[in-house]
């Protein structure tokens, strides 16, 4: 029995052997998985504000579409359409069409009657985005998109009251299984946002029924429901018996592995698994603990302080190897960046002496350290916002206003006036009023030698700073909220393209995705044009010029992009790292023969 902090992970039960079959199982099929987190956030598509939520939604609730599990590069294909959708008007017009016989999982506010899936339902869900009582950190994906439904958030705001029954001219019912998404205008990257978690379909007599508690709630048409919940520890799902019939097909591409997997795999229907576990923890020893001792069956991130001894050099170590277990690397397309309120009075505005206070912690800052130590290696500098992986990427593209320069740093504060007045050793402001600053960061104890870089980065160029540990939750409330000051910040991909990574920063998307509240009419009016471009040179030029504003200006400071190694024990058959679907336990199996200390067989 491994006991973590804030979770006990306990898979022997009545002396079963934690590698055999759990004797309360019987013949059934458990895969048992961790989050890094204390809990998840709300999970409520309408709601959604993060990863790990998002994660977990993914296998409950729904969106018209899905990534395949194996092509790489990525590439959508239907979920509960029939095909993709009719693209009309250069990408204005989105035509959906859904597979009849689609049900959501059982529950009372359906009276005891099965309940289909059909177009309303995607029209109300959409339409729950613009309520403004929710504050998803994806709203940015619909935000001004769609032919009057901002109108009706505004007349919402306004009046207190959000009206479902009154129409939207880009949300038409064309018939009880087909929709009709109108855009404000044409949007080539819409066909992504249909993929995306938060536009996943939730039946309105469920939202009804709940009011505020719908986050608790989660009845959805996806393979699996929730059958137990213990808040910050841990969920228990099991397959939802009203799942529609999904065959395993996959675009293995030219991936050995991916071919092993879908020559395994092929016209086997899913979800395989029958019952998933799934633990909340902050630790990262217990976690890794756990998947040396069989008791996880999958760690999608080797935490970072183990890295050395479970990939040295970037191989299996053989102690690892010898138990079949099964190493997958990948870059993981996520920036970590520190970023800055633009709203606030001592770091934030536009002005020369502001921009060279943030141009200097900047420079202050060792990228390089945080790589080799706080990463042990996982990850690579970044310069751009796009990370590798991402269209609009460009690895040639670099900068030297990251690179760290303690000299320029302390001169830039000098010529704009944060000089040591009194000589105490710590700068005062332009004003010669006391300077100290604040960043939020996480409690989580990998996150500590990021904390120590940024002291460090701070004492040498004479500044005060307060490191502040809050949830990841209030964190986001602060921001959202603009009462941050600097913030230890990350930003995952939810699309594979570039418009995913410069909507951190578009003024209109502030306080959701936008959590610096940078606001630059240059900046915005290029964003706005590269959505009406395909992905190609063109686009990339207008990329790479937002680039240099953000450089110019600095409400972020880029830290690095992830690289991520994964690791599966011997018994998972089908896992292969997937960047959008994180957690995809739909397409995974669990061979009970080896893990009762048979032959380990392709996985």
């Amino acid at each position: 029995m491994l006991v973590f902090r804030n979770v006990i992970i306990v898979l022997v039960i009545a002396g079963a052997s934690a590698l055999g079959v759990d004797a309360a199982e019987g013949a059934r099929k458990t895969l048992h998985v961790v989050q890094q987190t204390i809990s998840p956030g709300p999970l409520d598509p309408a709601q959604v504000n993060g990863i790990y939520g998002a994660n977990i939604i993914d296998n409950i609730f729904e969106p018209m579409l899905q990534y395949d599990y194996l092509a790489r590069p990525l590439k959508l294909v239907p979920l509960t359409l029939r095909e993709m959708p009719e693209v009309r008007e250069a990408g204005r017009v989105y035509i959906c069409r859904l597979q009849p016989g689609i049900y959501f999982s059982d529950d009372a506010a359906f009276g005891g009657k099965r309940r289909e899936l059909t177009a309303e339902d995607y029209a109300y869900s959409i339409r729950r985005l613009f309520h403004p009582k929710y504050l998803s950190s994806q709203f940015f994906m619909v935000d001004g998109k769609i032919e009057g439904a901002n109108a009706l958030r505004a007349s919402a705001a306004k009046s207190g009251k959000f009206d479902f029954q009154t129409p939207i001219k880009g949300l038409q019912v064309l018939d009880r299984y087909t929709l009709r998404i109108t855009l404000t205008a044409p949007d080539l990257n819409f066909l992504h946002v249909l993929a995306m978690q938060n536009l996943a379909a939730v039946a309105r007599e469920v939202v009804e029924k709940y009011g505020d508690d719908i986050h608790r709630h989660l009845v959805g048409t996806g393979p699996y429901r929730v059958v137990e919940w213990q808040e910050g520890q841990r969920m228990i799902f099991e397959r939802n018996p009203n799942f529609h019939r999904e065959i395993f097909t996959a675009d293995p591409g030219a991936d050995a592995v991916a071919l092993e997997i879908s020559k395994r795999l092929a016209g086997r229907v899913l979800p395989m698994i029958d019952r998933v576990e799934l633990y909340f923890t902050g630790e990262s020893q217990p976690m890794w603990l756990s998947f040396l001792g069989g008791d996880l069956d999958i760690l999608s991130n080797i935490p970072v302080a183990f890295r050395p001894g479970a990939v040295p050099g970037g191989k299996l170590a053989p102690n690892l190897a010898r138990q079949g277990i099964r190493a997958h690397h990948y870059a993981y397309p996520g920036l970590w960046f520190a970023s800055f309120n633009m709203k606030d009075p001592v770091v934030g505005g536009y002005t020369p002496e502001r921009i060279a206070l943030r141009r200097a912690i900047g420079l202050a800052f060792d990228r390089q350290a945080a790589i080799d130590i706080a990463m042990f290696g996982g990850g690579e500098l970044s310069y751009g916002v796009v990370p590798p992986g991402v269209a609009g990427y460009d690895a040639h593209f670099r900068t030297d206003v990251y690179n760290r320069d303690v000299p320029r740093a302390r001169a830039l504060l000098d010529t704009y006036g944060y000089v040591d007045r009194d000589g105490d050793g710590w700068r005062e402001d332009p004003q010669g009023k006391p300077l100290s600053m604040e960043i939020l960061t996480s409690p989580q104890p990998r996150f500590v030698p990021w904390d120590e870089l940024y002291t460090k980065a701070f004492v040498s160029i004479g500044l005060r700073l307060n490191i502040k540990k809050l949830h990841q939750t209030e964190i986001t409330r602060l921001q959202q909220l603009a009462k941050s000051q600097i913030t230890f910040d990350a930003w995952n991909m939810d699309f594979p393209d570039g418009e995913d990574f410069y909507i951190i920063l578009a003024g209109s998307a502030a306080g959701f995705s936008n959590m610096s509240h940078f606001a630059h009419p240059e900046f915005d009016a290029l964003f706005e044009k590269t959505k009406r471009l395909r992905d190609g040179p063109e686009r990339n030029a207008l990329y790479r010029q937002m680039d240099k504003l953000v450089f110019a200006y600095m409400p972020i400071v880029n830290h690095l992009f992830l690289r991520r190694s994964a690791v599966s024990q011997a018994w998972v058959i089908g896992y292969h790292p997937h960047p959008v679907h994180l957690e995809p336990w739909k397409y995974l199996d669990i061979d009970l023969q080896v893990k009762a200390g048979g032959k380990a067989a392709v996985r």
